[in-house]
């Protein structure tokens, strides 16, 4: 995933308050230059957010809530006479729910990568039940994930960039592109986790062929190498679709992933076809089929 995040609207920063409101007796421009803070401040910690140091992304996250949370309660109770004063409040006020929705589709984020990785380590130790449960977690967490932020895209595209100063008007519309890759880049990370649960089949398959091989029982060794094939093959298709990606990590992982199962089809295949010579007492077109398996 991308290392930084989005930060979306630069928040509308005093936005010239001594100039608009100079001269104005009972403003609130102190309790907006106050939640004006606080949301900078939040979205500073945002900004400096790495998703894959997982425990430092949880507290600056928590911290960047509270900072928007604060700032919340500051605009909810502040009242004015004054249009501008109003606008102020009415866009931040939407500001600090979008990304209060933004943090916790963050958070959902980072959960669903913890499980990904203990998926991908049970994985590694051919445990193919527990790396399925890790995904099945993975996934409920990403489709929270998408679930907020399709809400803060909703809220952001709330905001009329016609109504705001001019100069915060390409900011608006820039973070409008910015959230929406967001959303499609956690889209995709949901066709990753799709693609695993076929390659977690067919690890299981092969298991299984494996342990029918120790006892020489070849036809039903065969029979499962070839179902580990045909799941293989679902999880290469997957994976080949996302290859040429815009998002990096996930073209990236899409690339690991196809050079991988290319080379696990290859040695299924020769060993599907080696246990169908050996159930036919032909172990030496067996064992030609053996010495094709690639090395890995």
């Amino acid at each position: 995933m991308r290392k930084k995040v989005m930060v979306g609207l630069i928040v509308i920063a005093s936005i010239t308050l001594l100039a608009m409101f100079a001269g104005c007796i009972e403003s609130v421009s102190d309790d907006i230059d106050q939640a004006i803070s606080l949301m900078n401040s939040g979205a500073d910690r945002i900004e400096e957010i790495d998703l894959e140091a997982y425990s430092d992304a949880k507290v600056k996250l928590t911290s960047s809530k509270v900072d928007y949370e604060e700032a919340l309660k500051i605009l909810n109770n502040a009242t004015t006479e004054y249009g501008d004063e109003k606008r102020i409040i009415e866009i931040s006020k939407i500001i600090c729910s979008y990304k209060l929705d933004y943090i916790v589709a963050l958070q959902n984020l980072i959960v669903c990568k913890e499980h990904l990785d203990k998926s991908n380590a049970f994985m590694n130790n051919y445990d193919a039940t527990s790396a399925r449960s890790e995904l099945k977690l993975a996934e409920d967490a990403l489709n929270d994930a998408l679930s907020f932020i399709t809400t803060a895209k909703e809220k952001y595209f709330s905001i009329d960039a016609d109504t705001v100063p001019i100069e915060y008007k390409s900011v608006i519309l820039g973070g409008r592109i910015s959230i929406e890759q967001d959303e499609k880049m956690i889209s995709e990370l949901g066709e990753i986790i799709s693609g695993m649960y076929p390659f977690a089949d067919g690890m299981e398959h092969m298991l299984k062929a494996k342990n029918y091989v120790e006892k020489e029982n070849w036809h039903s060794a065969e029979l499962e190498y070839r179902k580990c094939s045909s799941d293989l093959s679902k999880s290469r298709d997957i994976f080949t679709s996302l290859e040429n990606s815009e998002f990096t990590d996930v073209s990236i992982t899409a690339i690991e992933m196809c050079g991988s199962l290319t080379k696990w089809l290859d040695a299924s295949t020769h060993l599907e076809a080696g246990c169908r010579y050996a159930s036919i007492g032909d172990f030496e077109k067996a064992e030609e089929e053996f010495d094709k398996i690639p090395e890995f």
